[in-house]
């Protein structure tokens, strides 16, 4: 890893920031974007093109995890075309969660062979979560998925709970429906910030889009 690269979060969001990991339960529940019904009625279309931030959060994944036979976790992993990427490089013990059971659904079809080769769950963070699921080495996740928790479920604790190694966020810091002082939150739970690149790919037209990678600091 390489270090922190990049400029520091934008200061207008410091206020939801300081209320969402301090406060959690003040913090009034967001619809729309938050729920499964949102997801399930959103094209999955959408979602299957590798581009440039995915492209650089599997590039860190690959890395953190040479060994083909390493346990990844996709949380939040759509239609798979992540977990399909990472299948094509030779990985071969994946796992995957998304609460879009549509998603999870035609994954059968876009992905066949890695579907059948991979564990794949259709769950909310929350239900999977605390039914106690296997350990891996690395957690990763893209876009709106951690953001899209209300902060007064304990995530970052409960994902720390199963990840061996690493965390590896692509995710919106500022902006988005529930922006929370990641590196803080992480901290408590045995994790530091071993790699920060903003934005996550020069060439991503998300130019706010954050790449993170946590490390355990026990491993």
């Amino acid at each position: 890893m390489n270090g922190r690269v990049g400029r520091p979060v934008l200061f207008q969001s410091f206020g939801k920031r300081l209320l969402h990991t301090f406060l959690p339960w003040l913090v009034w529940r967001r619809r729309g974007v938050t729920t499964r019904e949102y997801w399930e009625s959103y094209p999955t279309k959408h979602f299957l093109e590798m581009e440039p931030a995915s492209l650089a959060l599997l590039a860190e994944v690959m890395e953190l995890a040479p060994d083909r036979n390493s346990a990844i976790l996709d949380m939040g992993c759509n239609v798979g075309r992540h977990l399909n990427h990472l299948y094509g490089h030779g990985y071969r013990n994946l796992r995957g969660v998304d609460f879009n059971r549509v998603a999870v659904s035609d994954m059968q079809t876009q992905h066949p062979e890695m579907f059948a080769a991979s564990k794949v769950t259709a769950s909310s963070f929350q239900d999977f979560l605390d039914a106690g699921p296997e350990p891996v080495d690395i957690v990763y996740t893209r876009g709106a998925t951690f953001e899209n928790v209300h902060p007064s479920y304990p995530l970052v604790k409960r994902v720390c709970a199963i990840a061996k190694r690493y965390v590896v966020m692509v995710i919106l810091e500022t902006g988005h429906t529930y922006p929370r002082f990641w590196e803080y939150e992480f901290a408590r739970a045995g994790f530091e910030l071993a790699h920060l690149r903003r934005p996550a790919a020069a060439l991503t037209p998300e130019h706010r889009v954050s790449l993170l990678t946590f490390q355990r600091l026990d491993g």
